[in-house]
C-alpha cells in the first residue's frame, strides 16, 4: 500500500467520523430550532388574536409569514372529536391554560399544536388554537440540512484536493525520486542525475544527505577499483 493511499485512507476516515458527527448535531438543532420558530409563529398569532377585534385569518396569516400554520377556535361546552377534543382535553388539565405540544392524528401525521385557553362565562369558555404541519417545519430543516452538509463536502473536497497536491509535490515525488536513485546507485550505476533540493525543508535536507552518500560511495567504489592489491 503507498504512502498517497495511506494517507487518502486516514483523512477519508477522519472526514466519514467528522461528517457524521456533525450531520448528527445539525440535524437535533435545525430540527429543534425549525420546531421553536413554528412555536414562536404560533405564539404571534395567538396573541394578534387575543386583541379581541382582529379576525383570526388576520391574526393567522401574521404567523403565516414565518411558517404555514392554521387557527380555529373550539367551545369547551360543545362536543368535539379528533385533534379538537385532544387538544380541549389537553388544555383542561393544564394548570396554565395553554399547551405547546407535539400530536400523532389519526392518520399518523404529526401536528405542533399551541392552543390557549381563552377567559369567558362558563358557557362562552373556548380555546384557541394553531395548528401547524410538521413535515412544513421539518422540510425547512431538512433543506438547511442539505445545504450544511452540501458545502461542507464542497470545502472537503477542496481541501483533499490541495492536500493531495502538496503530498505529491513535496513528499510523493522527491521520496519516489530518491528512491529511484538509491536502487540505480545499489547496482552501481551513477549515470543518473543527483537529487535536486528545491527548497530547505526536511525533504531537501534529506536529498542533500543521499547525494553527499551518494558522492562518497561512488568514490569509494572508485578508490576500489584502482587499488592494487
Amino acid at each position: 500500500m503507498g504512502l498517497r493511499l495511506k494517507f487518502n485512507l486516514v483523512l477519508l476516515a477522519i472526514f466519514l467520523m467528522g461528517f457524521a458527527t456533525v450531520s448528527i448535531v445539525a440535524h437535533r438543532y435545525l430540527h429543534a430550532q425549525a420546531i421553536e420558530d413554528a412555536k414562536r409563529a404560533a405564539n404571534l398569532a395567538l396573541d394578534a388574536a387575543a386583541l379581541g377585534t382582529m379576525d383570526l385569518r388576520v391574526a393567522a396569516s401574521l404567523g403565516s409569514r414565518v411558517v404555514e400554520l392554521k387557527m380555529r377556535e373550539a367551545q369547551l361546552q360543545a362536543a368535539h372529536s379528533g385533534v379538537d377534543a385532544e387538544v380541549l382535553n389537553r388544555v383542561q388539565a393544564s394548570k396554565s391554560g395553554e399547551i405547546s405540544e407535539i400530536l400523532r392524528t389519526s392518520t399518523r401525521d404529526e401536528l405542533l399544536v399551541v392552543a390557549r385557553a381563552v377567559r369567558g362565562s362558563t358557557e362562552d369558555a373556548k380555546v384557541r388554537m394553531v395548528l401547524i404541519d410538521l413535515v412544513n417545519v421539518t422540510s425547512t430543516a431538512k433543506i438547511a440540512l442539505t445545504t450544511l452538509m452540501s458545502s461542507l463536502g464542497a470545502v472537503f473536497f477542496a481541501v483533499f484536493f490541495a492536500l493531495n497536491l502538496m503530498l505529491d509535490r513535496l513528499i510523493v515525488r522527491p521520496v519516489a525520486e530518491m528512491a529511484k536513485q538509491a536502487d540505480a546507485v545499489s547496482i552501481g550505476d551513477f549515470s543518473i542525475p543527483q537529487f535536486e533540493a528545491v527548497s530547505k525543508d526536511e525533504i531537501s535536507t534529506l536529498g542533500t544527505a543521499f547525494n553527499r552518500m551518494r558522492r562518497s560511495t561512488e568514490e569509494a567504489i572508485s578508490l576500489l577499483k584502482t587499488a592494487k592489491f
